[in-house]
């Protein structure tokens, strides 16, 4: 898919659970789109569940914006591939632990009240609650690529071909990946590792927009218009608990 320019496209990365924050970046994206008379692509670039408090709502959100927006996209995370996992009856006992120690108990609590580890139950009431999220989850991708730009969770492994990239590495990429200095074939835009400035970043081959949202109330997208970057979008939980939009220059 080539971007026409006729379309902003936001990419948002690791919502981590934080309904609160998605909702009014959401709102701020279809108000902004309404007054330039378009209708924006959104690409989340996974990890939408685990660690913050309203992972099934998070996944509403994405998955009414995906219908609302038509060519916008999920790209499954590293989080998100866990409980995919888990609604297809293939996680391993290994990964459910892991799973947990990461941040999933608070996902599977906010699914069921079965305790851990009834992941089978659990499975089954989500199933039950939510089908749509199991077709969600199962139409994700792996990565995307739009005009200049690569869209990917994790990132790339340098030297390989994007066709030729591993499951595994664009879900969990780091060495290798972030210590490159070199340009890509396209700009890769990530989230997955948290910046250290906990503001989205910009280098030379590579955009990463994962602020932390969890655990720092500031949830990121970045903005390309006529194939260029153009801005950050921020949603910040402030000291009272209301939720700001700021608009950051790519600097």
């Amino acid at each position: 898919m080539i971007d026409d320019g006729s379309s902003d496209i936001y990419a948002i990365a690791d919502v981590h659970g934080r309904a609160d924050l998605l909702e009014v970046l959401l709102r701020h994206i279809a108000d902004t789109s309404a007054e330039r008379q378009s209708k924006p692509t959104v690409i989340f670039l996974g990890d939408l569940i685990d660690r913050g408090p309203r992972s099934p709502q998070v996944l509403d959100l994405v998955a009414s914006t995906l219908d609302l927006y038509p060519g916008s996209q999920l790209i499954l995370g590293n989080h998100d591939f866990y409980l995919r996992s888990l609604l297809r009856g293939e996680l391993a006992p290994e990964d459910a632990v892991n799973w947990m120690d990461w941040g999933g108990v608070a996902t599977v609590s906010a699914y069921s009240r079965r305790p851990v580890p009834d992941f089978r139950g659990i499975a089954a009431d989500i199933r039950e609650a939510f089908p749509h999220h199991a077709t969600l989850l199962d139409s994700a991708l792996t990565y995307r690529q739009i005009g200049s730009f690569c869209f990917v969770h994790a990132g790339i492994r340098p030297g390989v071909s994007l066709a030729a990239q591993t499951d595994y590495d664009l879900r969990w990429i780091r060495a290798g990946f972030l210590d490159h200095v070199e340009a890509f074939e396209y700009i890769v835009v990530h989230g997955h590792t948290i910046t250290n400035s906990l503001r989205p970043e910009v280098y030379d081959n590579r955009i990463a927009i994962d602020t932390a949202a969890y655990r720092t109330g500031r949830l990121s997208a970045a903005v390309i218009r006529h194939d260029k970057l153009s801005h950050f979008i921020c949603t910040a939980l402030g000291a009272t608990g209301e939720i700001t939009v700021e608009n950051w220059r790519a600097d």
